[in-house]
């Protein structure tokens, strides 16, 4: 490879590689906005469910009562105690004197709360009063039941919350329950060992790239909070990111492929610029030769009298007549294939006995299979050999192809050329035993302007253009053409042709 050709594919690849590192980058940003925004949107419908669902069970518990039922006292009952705790004396006298009750909140241990967590209590106490009759305006009873939210009843709200943001994630929720250790002054029971409990404690730390997400713990009151984790997000990130990364896949095979074949045509013009150089040097060589050939014949009528021996003038003359018949032939050729290569190879089909067309060619070159020594054995499998085609085109094949077993044998060439007949299509095999093809170049042989790589040597005469020729006449008449060869063995063409 030359240096000017690895630059060049070092350039390509380096491209390919800095476009592929971009993408990366681009699709990493993307999986981490859509993995923040699925984990904020959980996080906000996990919330609005969990807080929904205890404003619906608070105002379920505010119940108006009459002026006469309420009495002097209240008591507060903690969950599985059966003792009752009397409120301080403040407030009962607040009670007692106005019919009425202060509620007093006040919060320890670091917990706050702020005005948006009693507007359930105002809000149901408002319903109420505007719904409930003469003497229920101003008294009400809070009935203040177990802490905790149903279980069942918050996974079933909380998957309806995601299916209607079309969200199918499987999901666990976890209740965190903690009281803490300090006694309190309020519940002096507070801080002993069984009061103390802490369950589904939810202090994973995911990554972007992690395939279960944990919501923020949302607090139900100061000693309960609930926590949902949702398991298999990886997929409905990628789900959310499809367009970007079939856009960005999209991208790199069309600028891959785009550089490819780049690569490919660039190699492509290399290389027939180097058949075409070599393609030049075998043709100028084969036009010198019958040039010289007719100078020579030329200079020696005019140098020895052939005027006096009209034997030797007219041996001179055919020698002169032969090689500008060559001439003409080489010329033709070339002419030929270029007006083949831009319109196809035009014929009229005609009826043709292929049996007959290959004996005629046998016999014209019966002179050149003497000069050379060549052994040539025909076998016929068969009885009808008709087929439609072009009688001149065919010809040209088949003398094409005994041509090349001549030139390309080295001594005494042995030519076997079998004709099969099927029901279809007729069968031709042309095989010799020559100095062969190495395999790469198989199916190039039938390239224009290709010749085996052998260096600037010309032992064997061609320009290559008949195995291209005698390709493109198969071709055009609905055949095939195979060949099988190794080197030093021999080759073997393989022609199929229809009948019809």
């Amino acid at each position: 490879m030359k240096r000017k050709d690895i630059v060049i594919l070092i350039l390509m690849v380096s491209s390919i590689v800095l476009l592929i590192t971009l993408q990366v980058f681009w699709l990493q940003n993307s999986y981490e906005k859509a993995f923040y925004d699925l984990r904020r949107q959980t996080n906000t419908i996990f919330r609005n469910t969990v807080l929904t669902l205890r404003d619906s069970a608070f105002s379920k518990n505010i119940q108006a009562v009459s002026v006469d039922s309420l009495g002097p006292k209240l008591t507060l009952a903690m969950p599985g105690e059966s003792a009752a705790f009397g409120l301080r004396d403040s407030v009962k006298s607040i009670a007692a004197q106005n019919q009425n009750v202060q509620v007093y909140i006040s919060t320890q241990y670091g917990d706050s709360v702020s005005k948006d967590e009693l507007k359930p209590v105002v809000a149901g106490i408002q319903n109420i009063r505007f719904r409930s009759a003469k003497g229920y305006a101003k008294n009400f009873i809070v009935r203040l039941g177990a802490d905790t939210l149903n279980s069942d009843s918050l996974q079933h709200q909380f998957k309806r919350a995601l299916a209607s943001e079309s969200l199918a994630i499987p999901f666990t929720i976890k209740h965190i329950q903690h009281i803490p250790l300090e006694r309190s002054e309020f519940f002096p029971d507070f801080g002993h060992k069984e009061f103390i409990r802490e369950r589904g404690r939810s202090d994973t730390q995911e990554t972007i790239f992690s395939d279960t997400l944990h919501s923020e713990p949302v607090r139900l009151n100061p000693a309960h909070h609930y926590t949902a984790s949702m398991t298999g997000i990886r997929s409905t990130v990628l789900a959310e990111i499809t367009p970007q990364i079939l856009f960005s896949a999209f991208l790199t095979i069309t600028i891959l492929i785009a550089f490819i074949v780049m690569y490919l045509n660039i190699r492509s013009q290399q290389r027939l610029m180097a058949l075409k150089n070599d393609f030049i040097s075998n043709v100028t060589h084969e036009l010198k030769t019958p040039v010289a050939t007719v100078s020579v014949a030329i200079e020696a009528l005019r140098s020895f009298q052939a005027k006096s021996n009209p034997k030797l003038a007219a041996e001179y003359l055919d020698i002169a007549q032969s090689e500008l018949n060559r001439l003409t032939l080489m010329t033709d050729k070339i002419l030929k294939t270029s007006i083949f290569e831009n319109h196809g190879i035009d014929f009229k089909p005609e009826p043709i006995n292929l049996d007959e067309t290959l004996q005629q060619v046998l016999a014209s070159m019966k002179l050149i299979f003497e000069k050379r020594g060549a052994a040539v054995n025909y076998i016929k499998e068969g009885n009808d050999f008709e087929m439609q085609g072009s009688s001149l085109h065919v010809t040209n094949v088949i003398h094409n192809l005994i041509d090349n077993a001549l030139k390309y044998s080295l001594k005494n060439p042995f030519i076997l050329i079998t004709l099969k007949n099927s029901s279809d299509k007729l069968t031709l095999l042309v095989e010799d035993r020559g100095i062969g093809i190495p395999k790469e170049y198989h199916k190039k042989i039938f390239e224009k302007f290709f010749r085996v790589p052998t260096g600037d040597v010309h032992n064997a005469k061609g320009y290559g253009l008949g195995l291209n020729y005698v390709a493109s006449v198969i071709k055009s008449h609905g055949g095939k053409i195979e060949v099988e060869s190794e080197v030093g063995v021999g080759s073997l063409f393989r022609i199929a042709l229809p009948k019809y």
